[in-house]
């Protein structure tokens, strides 16, 4: 006779297995996808900082403004398996076909061997989570963390002891190093432990939340310490907690992201801007804390000046956080089924406005058994109002789904079993709680589920990239057709056009970009690079200090003036903003050229020298470098010298035009 442990063991494989086949025929099929080996947005940042970390720069600088855990977890595969981003998927669809094994053992703890399995089926056919775990992404840390902990506290729930206290709690600390707004759990599970294990002794109960602590402070503590060796700051987890709480509760919030410069939708500008914004407003330099402390103090204004409008904000977005809806920004749930017909069909039926109804009908049908399942009331609720008290995306709602599954399992074997006893009244109470869910989770508070513009804007980047053009174009005026006034493909497109020589249509393009978005500083600076091609130097100019004036501190905006400047002959401004541009950023080749040539003009020949040898020490196949230099040499009298560099000169032009001979 077959052992339960063995049949235990047989569904949790079986599950496994299921999940894995899934989600690796839709790994084949997404491999088309530019973005399949272009990750945008957080997955770009990402795949870049786990580059950094894949080569021994494992500190890094400065606190952590994002989590850290996924990076230091891609950089190791990148240790490992090198910069293959197919194998690293492969692992990661691996881990999440786990997580649906994981699920199946805590439906087991919670309801039985049946509903288990149903969990389990459930995951692993859940349309995001399919998306998600193919990702370069965190989201499939977060749904195997969260099983992990949901499994761990079910098995502590039946027989406390204290390591299992101390591991769940590490676990907590290592979830909240890829989702910050998971520290939440760190005073939900105590209060669950206090009230839960009520007949146990004061001091009892009271061990058990110290071990549980003293858990997540191992992990904890040492990434404060990093953050105070890197940063100067001591930091649990993130800086970012100001700006992202102030993105979703403001004035112009709508319940999602929100960049906080016009087109900056984009990871890498986030904590630029936070600490830009935050410096020009206060007129000093901040460290993070008080970045933001700033940010959060500007929320706090508008809640307490604005209370009602606050509160119905708040109301939108915990709708937003049951709907059906997939909010994304680079990496788009429905954009992606384009390129899988797998996911085309789950997401027809296997998406969160299923699961939401199927887990709200497993509530309802389990409700007597309450007491025992207080933990999972207190871990959903807790975590749905955090991602609720911030801005929503699809992804942040990720640690709900392992939960989310379980209900939704015990409502399957639930409604099997009163249909078989007949239990019509429990039976009714249950379809009208999931009628009523299915309704709110399907109320279109952003229209018609599909992809956005900027998914589209993404996928042109990606196009880009890999030369395709003609798509690439067809993609940025795809996102103008969903969002006319979408700034990030307005630019996008504008400088798609200015690489083919349309400098006509670029410079319509950056206007209107700019006009969606006043505050969009690369617009500014690229649409003056535009004009200074045309020679329109007067208004390039005033392109460039539009720029400047938005993001002081970037070189390359004061190269752009500068150039601009020089070539209208104002030579000293010229000088200025090139010696600001190389304080910024030391190692900027054409800013050294460039200053040469200004101090050469001048007369400063030896100045312009030392300029020039600056350049080659930074780019040493610089043939515009080598042969400014040869000029200086020659008019101090260096012949010998100057002909060295004009046949250095000669043989890197040569050589460039050899490599771009089609072969």
């Amino acid at each position: 006779m077959t052992s339960k442990k063995s049949i235990d063991f047989i569904a949790c494989a079986a599950v496994v297995l299921l999940a894995l086949g899934v989600r690796l025929l839709y790994l084949f099929e997404i491999e088309a996808n530019p973005l399949f080996y272009h990750p945008a947005g957080d997955g770009r940042v990402y795949d870049e900082w786990a580059q950094r970390i894949a080569s021994g720069d494992l500190l890094g600088q400065g606190v952590f403004y994002q989590a850290p855990l996924y990076p230091y977890f891609l950089g190791l595969l990148q240790f490992i398996l090198g910069h293959d981003l197919w194998s690293i998927r492969l692992v990661q669809i691996t881990l999440g076909a786990v997580s649906c094994g994981l699920v199946f053992l805590a439906g087991r703890a919670f309801f039985g061997r049946a509903a288990g399995v149903a969990a389990g089926i459930i995951v692993s056919l859940y349309a995001p989570a399919i998306f998600y775990d193919a990702l370069i992404q965190k989201a499939v840390l977060d749904l195997v963390l969260v099983a992990l902990i949901v499994l761990l506290l079910a098995s502590i729930q039946a027989r406390p002891q204290i390591g299992k206290w101390v591991v769940s709690g590490a676990l907590l600390g290592f979830l909240a190093l890829s989702r910050d707004n998971v520290l939440v759990w760190i005073f939900a599970v105590p209060v669950w432990i206090w009230f839960y294990f009520s007949p146990e002794r004061s001091t009892v109960r009271l061990r058990w939340v110290m071990f549980f602590l003293a858990g997540s402070m191992l992990v904890l503590v040492p990434v404060g310490l990093r953050n105070l060796k890197a940063g100067g700051e001591f930091a649990l987890t993130t800086s970012q907690i100001g700006a992202n709480f102030y993105i979703g509760n403001n004035a112009g919030a709508d319940g999602t992201y929100v960049p906080l410069r016009g087109g900056h939708g984009d990871a890498r500008f986030e904590r630029q801007d936070a600490t830009e914004l935050a410096e020009q407003a206060l007129g000093r330099s901040l460290s993070p804390k008080e970045v933001s402390r700033y940010w959060l103090g500007r929320s706090l204004d508008y809640i307490v000046s604005e209370p009602i409008d606050w509160l119905g904000l708040m109301g939108k977005k915990w709708l937003l956080v049951w709907n059906v809806f997939e909010v994304e920004d680079a990496d788009d749930f429905y954009l992606y089924q384009t390129w899988s017909r797998l996911l085309s069909i789950l997401g027809k039926a296997m998406h969160f406005g299923l699961l939401a109804p199927l887990a709200a009908i497993g509530c309802v049908l389990t409700w007597k058994r309450w007491r025992r399942l207080c933990l999972l009331y207190v871990l959903l609720g807790s975590f749905a109002a955090s991602v609720a008290l911030i801005y929503v995306f699809g992804r942040y709602r990720v640690p709900l789904v392992p939960i989310l599954a379980l209900f939704a399992g015990a409502a399957v074997v639930e409604a099997f079993a009163l249909y078989r006893e007949k239990r019509l009244r429990e039976g009714i109470m249950g379809a009208l709680v999931g009628l009523a869910a299915l309704v709110i989770v399907h109320w279109p508070i952003l229209g018609k589920p599909g992809p956005s513009a900027a998914a589209y804007s993404n996928l042109g980047n990606a196009l880009v990239k890999q030369g395709r053009t003609a798509e690439a174009q067809q993609s940025y005026e795809r996102a103008l057709q969903i969002e006319p006034t979408d700034a990030a493909a307005h630019y996008n497109l504008a400088n798609l056009r200015a690489s083919q020589g349309d400098s006509d249509r670029a410079a319509h393009h950056y206007r209107q970009a700019i006009r969606s978005s006043p505050d969009f500083a690369e617009a500014y600076n690229n649409f003056g690079n535009v004009l200074l091609s045309r020679d329109e130097l007067g208004d390039a100019a005033v392109q460039f200090r539009k720029a400047l004036e938005i993001s002081p501190n970037r070189s390359e905006f004061h190269f752009g003036l500068a150039t601009a400047l020089a070539r209208k002959g104002d030579l000293a401004e010229a000088m200025a903003h090139l010696q600001r541009a190389l304080e910024v950023q030391p190692d900027f080749p054409e800013a050294h050229l460039r200053l040469g040539l200004v101090m050469a003009a001048q007369g400063q020949l030896d100045k312009a020298v030392d300029q020039f040898r600056s350049a080659l020490r930074i780019r040493p196949e610089f043939a515009e470098a080598h042969e400014s230099l040869g000029r200086a040499l020659a008019e101090l009298g260096r012949r010998d010298e100057a002909i060295g560099h004009y046949q250095e000169a000669l043989r890197i032009l040569k050589s460039q035009r050899e490599s771009s001979r089609p072969r």
